[in-house]
């Protein structure tokens, strides 16, 4: 069962299943009825699906009861609404369960030397001589300065992955900003159609959005990235041309913007190397 499976589960183990006024369960469904319909409604996977079943607990210190065959008739919808019953996926042994986590000093403290290492496996054929280069959104909240400084440091001694952070409060050189998560929307958007309007729903989406990603859309934006230099430095410094010359800047960025690029270098992503690490804001988290 895989992190997507698990994060599914604690949604709908916090009861997020079901609501009063929704008509997504109704009398007469069978337990089969009710796993189709969900895996519909909230985009669930397969394996997710099948090991739906509904707890039961006649008392807060009996053992719990299942329903846990897919010809098992639901209870009514006034006997759903108590909290006698709960739909769970059914875990075995070896599953993995997703736990929140925050990105403060603590965890990047810990998870950094972990992502140098996921990186050089990734990458094992890039010898250790040559670097790597890892962009940082520079977001606030990633770590106090002392911590950022010594995971900068450790990265590049340990595996010689070189942290570029991007540059605050510019959105408009941010990489990230600038399309890929554009990008990963317009993915979204195609096969979140006609879904259910639900974030775990959402969340499935965009986590197959990711897998379906053609790295062509991460090069084409990193090749724009001179053409909005060249822009930058056209306005005098300022991003208003960026948005009002999307699209009819069809030509070589100049040298100046080659030259700024190569200040801060930054080879383009291929969402199939880095699965199944997940990205967030370039940061990687190991999952």
């Amino acid at each position: 069962m895989n992190v997507r499976c698990a994060t599914t589960n604690g949604a709908i183990r916090r009861g997020n299943w079901y609501k009063k006024g929704e008509s997504l369960v109704t009398n007469g469904m069978t337990l089969g009825d009710v796993r189709e319909t969900l895996k519909s409604q909230y985009s669930l996977e397969d394996d997710v699906a099948q090991r739906l079943v509904l707890k039961f607990k006649r008392s807060e210190k009996a053992d719990p009861e299942y329903y846990d065959d897919k010809d098992d008739v639901m209870p009514s919808k006034r006997q759903l609404r108590t909290d006698k019953y709960q739909l769970v996926v059914r875990m075995e042994k070896g599953d993995l369960r997703e736990e929140d986590c925050s990105c403060d000093s603590k965890f990047m403290a810990k998870t950094m030397p972990e992502v140098g290492a996921a990186i050089r496996a990734k990458y094992a054929g890039v010898p250790r001589h040559i670097p790597i280069y890892l962009f940082l959104d520079n977001a606030g909240g990633h770590g106090t300065d002392e911590v950022v400084a010594k995971y900068v440091a450790d990265l590049k001694k340990d595996f010689n992955v070189i942290c570029i952070h991007q540059r605050p409060r510019s959105p408009a050189t941010n990489m990230l900003d600038l399309g890929i998560w554009m990008a990963l929307q317009s993915v979204v958007e195609k096969l979140h159609h006609g879904q259910r309007q639900h974030l775990d729903a959402l969340c499935n989406t965009v986590m197959k959005a990711w897998g379906e990603l053609e790295a062509v859309k991460l090069t084409n934006v990193y090749e724009r990235w001179k053409l909005v230099l060249d822009l930058i430095i056209e306005d005098n410094g300022g991003d208003r041309l960026i948005e009002s010359k999307r699209g009819k800047l069809f030509r070589e960025p100049s040298r100046e913007a080659e030259d700024l690029d190569e200040e801060t270098p930054a080879p383009p992503l291929d969402p199939e190397d880095l699965t199944p690490l997940q990205i967030d804001n370039a940061d990687l988290n190991i999952a």
